[in-house]
């Protein structure tokens, strides 16, 4: 099974490889992997702020803290001012060995709608391999939807997503400069001998006692 900090491990090389600024920042009792992504929408600033820390077991109660707490740094963090040129999107998770089904069902909600900006929450259960998150659509702002749900589900990837890639980077480890005994290539044939194109027959060997001819390819 994976740990919670491999799956912190790849999120954050995912944060790093999106462009994002990637810090880490005490999150209530939990330390959490904070990444922050700016772009411009419709002639707005959009603020990203992606949020997960590691937990023993992931509870609504848990999410819904966390989330407040996240939010809270986001918006002391953002560029612009939010409403008017610039919104805010907080992306909150927790990362757990087991997530309560009340926790999988309040991560899976629709979003409410807020004022210039929207929070998400994400539960990820290692154990079951399950991520809980709301990547639906609302009524308003197609774009930005699109966009959040783009980012929540690559910042957050599936648990057997990042277990293959741990897999492999541990195959890269025990077997530098090969590739994995699993993707090994095809062992190389030799060609038969005397391969040659279709069409010119093959050499001709003398009957014993004479001396040798040099056929058509010089043998």
């Amino acid at each position: 099974m994976l740990t919670p900090e491999q799956y912190l491990g790849a999120m954050a090389e995912r944060i790093q490889r999106a462009g994002g600024r990637l810090n880490t920042v005490p999150i209530g009792p939990a330390t959490a992997v904070v990444g922050l992504f700016t772009e411009s929408v419709m002639l707005s600033t959009m603020n990203y702020c992606v949020v997960a820390a590691a937990v023993p077991e992931v509870t609504a109660a848990a999410l819904y803290d966390f989330t407040g707490r996240a939010t809270q740094h986001a918006r002391a963090n953002m560029v612009g001012t939010m409403g008017l040129t610039a919104a805010s999107v907080v992306i909150a998770g927790l990362v757990g060995g087991r997530v309560y089904p009340d926790a999988a069902q309040a991560a899976s909600a629709k979003s409410g709608n807020q004022f210039g900006g929207e929070t998400r929450m994400v539960a990820v259960d290692l154990s079951a391999g399950q991520m809980y998150a709301f990547v639906g659509g609302k009524f308003w702002g197609a774009a930005v939807q699109g966009s959040v749900n783009a980012k929540l589900t690559y910042c957050f990837p599936q648990p057997a997503e990042v277990y293959q890639q741990v897999q492999w980077q541990q195959a890269q480890q025990q077997y530098p400069g090969q590739q994995p005994p699993m993707a090994a290539s095809a062992p190389q044939v030799p060609p038969p001998p005397y391969a040659c194109p279709a069409g010119p027959q093959p050499p001709v060997y003398p009957p014993p006692g004479h001396a040798p001819q040099q056929g058509p390819y010089g043998y």
